[in-house]
C-alpha cells in the first residue's frame, strides 16, 4: 500500500476585530504673533483591521461660520473660527506618513470646490481635496507606485499600503494672518476611517 502524495485539508476561521484607532481628545493652544505656529499634537494609537480598502481622513465641519456681513469676499469656512463667527484662520496637519516637512491643508466639508477622495488608478497629482492622513488602496496608482511613482517597479506596494506604525503623532499648524482679529477661536476636528470611499 502507497500512502497518498496530496491530501486535502479544509482550513476555516475568522479574525476578530483589532479594536480601532484611538486618538488624544483635545488641543489647546495661545498665539501671540504672526505666521505659521504649531498648536498641538494628537496622539494616535491603536490598529484597524476593518472593511478594505479604507482612509483616515480629516476635516472640520464648520457650520457656524458665517463670515463678515457685506464682505467682498468671503473667506473660507475651513480651520479655526473665532467664537463670534466673522474669522478663519487655516490649519495644516503633518502626518508621518507624509514624510519630512510635509503639511496638508485641513479642508472643510463646506466650504466651495471641497472634493472628497477618489482612488486614480494612475500616478500623479490627488484630483481630491480631501486631506487623507493614511490608508490602504490598492486601486490608488499614487500610492501603489512606491518612492519612485512609477508602476511596475520593484519598489511597488500592491496593497497601496501608506499606514504608519502606532503610537504616532499627527502635527497641528495654524497659519496665522498678520490680520487675524484677537480673540477666541475654535474648531472641532473630525479625524475618521471611510471604509471602501
Amino acid at each position: 500500500m502507497f500512502a497518498s502524495s496530496r491530501q486535502e485539508v479544509y482550513i476555516t476561521g475568522y479574525v476578530q476585530s483589532f479594536g480601532g484607532y484611538i486618538l488624544s481628545e483635545g488641543v489647546s493652544f495661545e498665539i501671540k504673533q504672526p505666521g505659521d505656529q504649531e498648536i498641538g499634537r494628537i496622539v494616535v494609537d491603536g490598529l484597524y483591521n476593518g472593511e478594505y480598502p479604507w482612509i483616515m481622513r480629516a476635516y472640520t465641519d464648520n457650520l457656524q461660520f458665517a463670515g463678515v456681513s457685506g464682505a467682498v469676499r468671503s473667506p473660507s469656512p475651513a480651520g479655526l473660527i473665532s467664537k463670534d463667527g466673522t474669522s478663519s484662520i487655516p490649519l495644516y496637519i503633518h502626518c508621518p506618513s507624509y514624510g519630512q516637512n510635509v503639511w496638508r491643508r485641513i479642508p472643510d466639508l463646506s466650504e466651495t470646490g471641497y472634493l472628497p477622495y477618489q482612488p486614480d488608478p494612475e500616478p500623479g497629482e490627488p484630483t481630491y481635496t480631501d486631506c487623507v492622513l493614511m490608508g490602504i488602496d490598492p486601486r490608488n496608482g499614487a500610492w501603489v507606485a512606491g518612492h519612485d511613482g512609477l508602476l511596475y517597479t520593484a519598489d511597488d506596494n500592491f496593497l497601496g499600503d501608506t499606514t504608519v506604525g502606532t503610537p504616532f503623532e499627527l502635527t497641528l499648524q495654524a497659519k496665522v494672518p498678520s490680520s487675524a482679529a484677537q480673540g477666541d477661536y475654535e474648531a472641532v476636528l473630525y479625524i475618521e476611517i471611510t471604509a471602501a470611499p
